[in-house]
Formats: C-alpha cells, structure tokens, sequence
C-alpha cells in the first residue's frame, strides 16, 4: 500500500510538473528563449475597447539594410474593412505610401506616389496602378527594388482573396521597373524575404482624411501636412517596438549571402540582371 502511494505521489507531481511547462511556455513565461512567442503585446483595459470595433492589418516595409521586410500591424474600423476586398487592398496599399510608424524599419514607396485607379482583383490577382511618381521618385538599386516590389507583394497577399500581384504605372504595363526587375509579369509572395526575428506590433490606428487614402487629383483640403520632426516624433509614440536589423533569415551572415545567391538563380525570371 505504500508503494502505491508513493507512486501515486510521484505520478501527481509529474503531471503538476508538465501543465506548469505548458502554461508557461502558452504565456511565453519559459526559461527557454526558444519557447517564447515571436512577438506580443499587453493591452490595458482602456486600450483594448478602444480596438473591439476594428480590424488589424498586416503591412512589410524594408529593415534598415533593405535585406529583409518587418511587420508592422495597424487597426482600421471593421466597417472600412468590410466594405470589400478591393476598397481593403486600397487602404493597404495606402497604409504603404504613409510609410511605418514604428522606429528602426524603413518606407518602400516614394512619398509622393499615388494609385491612378481603384485596384482590382480578377481570379486572385490584385492589379495596382501608381502614377508616375512610383517609379520617377524611386532611388533605384536592385535591394531597395525588390524592398518596394514584395513589400506591396506580400501585404497585399496577406488577403486570402489575392495570392498574385501585377503592377501598372499611368494605367500600362512596364518592361521593367528601374532597371533591374522585370516588372509586366505577375508576382508571387516571397515568405523568404520576411524576417524570422520578434516583430513590431503597432498599436496605432491607420490615419488620413478617409481609411481608403488618396488617388490621383485629391488634394489635402487644407490639412496641414506635419512637419518632419513631427512625424519622427509621432512614430516614436505608437507604443510599438523596433527590432534588430541585423538579423538574417538563415541566422549568419554567410548564410544570407548564399540564400541571395539562391534566391537570384530562384527568381531570375523575374527580373533583368544588368553589369556594374
């Protein structure tokens, strides 16, 4: 009867034992980093009515060596999102040319770019038309390139109605972008590109005068624009957090640089290669 007993005891304390681990590892509460969450965030109870009548989506822009795209999460007003898939897509791709309001991770569309049209999304593929100023504003060069491409690529893919993206600019279809990407295909989601590292979770809401931004021939109606510092001042208040920019998605540096090689030979369809 004892012995009964005392393996009852030890069965007991091995079963406290592993719904303790559990628990811990749910809450990210372990000793092990690795059993952590990739990325969370606490709400008081004031922050969280304010969200219960909006929708999060999901937006890439470029860390700061433009080898890697980092998540940033902005709330829309679920009234704006439910709209349609096509008026969402709009407000995405909005949200891009706003630019991130999260410290340490960088914008992909040149400021002054606009959608010439509404976007539409025929058998899963989402067509977005910029005015000129997409590809006349851009700095060019095949990193920052590829940053701007996938970042409207995989935010626009985050949408279960989109799984491809094809690009105009003033409503026709381009050879090429800047000189590097061949750009009068369709493009797919590279999950590639996406940091591994914790992400940023932001808690701001989207902004501007309406959630499906601004095209072509709107003006600011007086708005007053923020200043510079302003803005830097404001991403510094989300609440969201940086992360480290040099992280790599193979974890060392001679890792990346092969997985770029790889990716090149992967995609080269995709764009030209050209000698420097």
């Amino acid at each position: 009867m004892q012995r009964f007993f005392c393996v009852a005891l030890a069965c007991t304390l091995m079963l406290l034992t592993c719904i303790g681990c559990s628990d811990a590892e749910k809450y990210g509460l372990g000793d092990d980093d690795d059993s952590c969450p990739v990325s969370s965030i606490a709400l008081t109870e004031a922050e969280a009515v304010q969200i219960s009548d909006k929708m999060p989506i999901r937006l890439y822009f470029a860390n700061g060596d433009n080898t890697k795209l980092k998540l940033e999460i902005r709330y829309i007003p679920v009234s704006e999102g439910n709209k349609s898939v096509n008026h969402l897509a709009q407000i995405i791709v909005n949200e891009l040319i706003a630019g991130p309001k999260v410290a340490g991770i960088k914008p992909t569309i040149p400021k002054d770019s606009k959608l010439k049209s509404e976007i539409e999304i025929n058998g899963e593929v989402a067509t977005v038309n910029f005015t000129k100023e997409f590809r006349d504003d851009h700095p060019g060069g095949k990193a920052q390139e590829r940053m701007t491409i996938y970042s409207i690529v995989n935010s626009l893919t985050e949408l279960k109605e989109i799984s491809k993206v094809k690009f105009l600019i003033e409503d026709k279809s381009s050879p090429e972008f800047k000189g590097n990407f061949k750009f009068d295909g369709v493009f797919l989601r590279c999950a590639q590109l996406i940091s591994t590292k914790s992400e940023p979770m932001g808690m701001g809401d989207a902004e501007g005068e309406s959630y499906g931004g601004r095209n072509e021939g709107e003006n600011d109606k007086g708005v007053e624009e923020p200043d510079g510092d302003e803005t830097k001042d404001k991403e510094r208040q989300t609440g969201a957090e940086a992360v480290d920019e040099d992280e790599v998605f193979w974890g060392t540096p001679e890792d990346d640089e092969k997985w770029q090689e790889s990716f090149e030979e992967e995609y080269e369809q995709t764009y030209t290669e050209y000698l420097y």
